[in-house]
């Protein structure tokens, strides 16, 4: 009987290793697992424990100016999030006569030069996450309504004679990625590969494309960014806490290996027909972390070169300017330019489409002038005036009855950016014009659509009023010819 005891307990004590063993493993995995969760967690920035908001954020006198402006209302969201009311959660996207009619003349401006224009409609924050939104702001967000809003724009674009990508399918699967960062105005490298292969498709479908060059383009995967987060750092001066960085893979998009992609990269092959201009969401910044890969998810979609003039801190047209007074454009490199657009700008500002249409028309080249005139700023303080161009005397030219006129004007220096345009007639009427350029346009070329207050009248002198000291003296060349 004993050897049979022995037997039993032997078995029993196999039985309870085993049972030990199981428990250490599954020990072992929910460590494992408990571990990943939280790894999961840091990569989102939970450092602290939320919530991380204060009464002090829902005062109006906070986002009265400054850099607090763009925040208005800051509130938070479910774990993580932080969301603007104004802008984040902007319910309705007009576009009045005024932007129709300035929208459609940019587009039959570019188609002019054979440019088709293919805009990607960039959605709000609100649009892409409602569902990390929290009592009451999520009750009050009327998401179907919102994506009608936007379909309304989308096809106002599209009346006007813009290519317009479809971004319904991005729409309709928020879920499957985090579109934007949790506590930025930016997307993620997420949000940029989905929407550019919406880009992509939209052009791939257009018969045109086939007359520019292929070009092998692949992806790899890059450095981890990091984002701090502009509601987070705004939170936190004003609250005194904030989540830590939000990390997310970032991606580099380079030429494939072969003989056509090195001839594109060293510049033997066919100059770019593609053109993109946008926000910081498309920059190629010098600053890794803040690289959302846009330009070259769109590269390899196309499998064609694309010339990238987005802007940081251009707002909605800083970047089109920029485009638009390139030589590549002014020589006709182009065959089409794709305009990464918020859906929430307004597109609303009438001395910004004065000084960008005549310039999508080329501006006073290849056109006969009424008069000329060239001048030397001096060094000199702020409010200062200065005549740029005459027409009077022996050379005055008649311009009534010509309606609107173009002003094409170069400055020496392109840091020269705030100031007044002050157009006199001879019947006793002028215009008054505020500039005021992106810091970061890059040229001193300035085109300004003049309208005469009244048919009959003639165009007497051109001023510019300084905004700004002249530190060093520069040279100002100005033409005037039809619009």
């Amino acid at each position: 009987m004993w050897p049979r005891c022995r037997n039993v307990k032997r078995g029993l004590m196999a039985g309870l290793l085993a049972l030990s063993g199981l428990a250490q493993a599954a020990a072992s995995a929910e460590t494992e697992s408990s571990l990943a969760e939280q790894q999961a967690q840091l990569m989102k920035g939970a450092y602290l424990e939320p919530p991380f908001v204060c009464n002090a954020l829902a005062d109006p006198q906070l986002y009265a100016d400054g850099a607090m402006a763009s925040m208005r209302q800051l509130i938070a969201g479910k774990e993580f999030w932080f969301f603007r009311t104004e802008v984040d959660l902007q319910q309705r996207f007009p576009l009045s006569s005024l932007a129709k009619s300035a929208f459609a003349q940019l587009v039959a401006a570019l188609a002019e030069r054979d440019v088709q224009l293919v805009v990607m409609l960039q959605p709000t924050r609100g649009l892409m996450h409602a569902d990390e939104l929290v009592q009451p702001w999520r009750g009050s967000y009327p998401l179907a309504e919102v994506r009608r809003a936007y379909w309304r724009k989308a096809q106002a674009m599209m009346q006007q004679g813009a290519i317009v990508a479809d971004m319904g399918p991005v729409l309709r699967s928020a879920d499957e990625g985090e579109y934007f960062f949790r506590r930025d105005h930016h997307w993620t490298p997420f949000g940029a590969d989905v929407s550019a292969r919406q880009v992509a498709q939209v052009m791939l479908a257009d018969p045109r494309i086939q007359r520019i060059p292929e070009v092998a383009f692949e992806t790899h995967e890059g450095i981890l960014l990091r984002k701090m987060g502009t509601l987070n750092v705004a939170v936190a001066s004003v609250c005194g806490n904030g989540y830590g960085f939000q990390w997310v893979r970032g991606y580099d998009t380079v030429p494939s290996e072969g003989a056509d992609s090195a001839d594109a990269l060293f510049g033997d092959a066919s100059e770019p027909q593609i053109a993109l201009i946008g926000t910081s969401n498309s920059d190629n910044r010098d600053e890794r972390y803040k690289n959302y890969n846009f330009h070259g998810f769109l590269q390899q979609y196309l499998s064609r070169d694309v010339v990238n003039f987005a802007m940081t801190g251009g707002g909605a047209m800083g970047a089109l300017q920029e485009f638009l007074y390139s030589p590549a454009y002014q020589e006709e490199q182009f065959r089409y330019l794709v305009w990464e657009l918020p859906v929430n700008f307004d597109l609303e500002e009438p001395e910004v489409w004065r000084e960008v249409l005549p310039a999508a028309a080329g501006g006073c080249r290849d056109r006969s002038a009424y008069a000329t005139g060239a001048v030397t700023l001096p060094v000199s303080e702020r409010d200062q005036r200065v005549e740029v161009l005459a027409n009077a005397g022996e050379r005055r030219r008649q311009t009534a009855g010509r309606g609107s006129m173009t002003l094409d004007v170069t400055f020496s220096d392109s840091a020269f950016r705030h100031f007044y345009v002050l157009a006199y007639y001879d019947d006793g009427q002028r215009e008054k014009v505020r500039i005021r350029r992106p810091a970061r346009l890059d040229t001193g070329r300035f085109t300004l659509r003049l309208d005469p207050p009244s048919q009959d009248a003639n165009l007497l002198s051109v001023l510019l009023e300084l905004e700004q000291p002249v530190t060093t003296a520069l040279t100002v060349e100005a033409t005037l010819c039809d619009y």
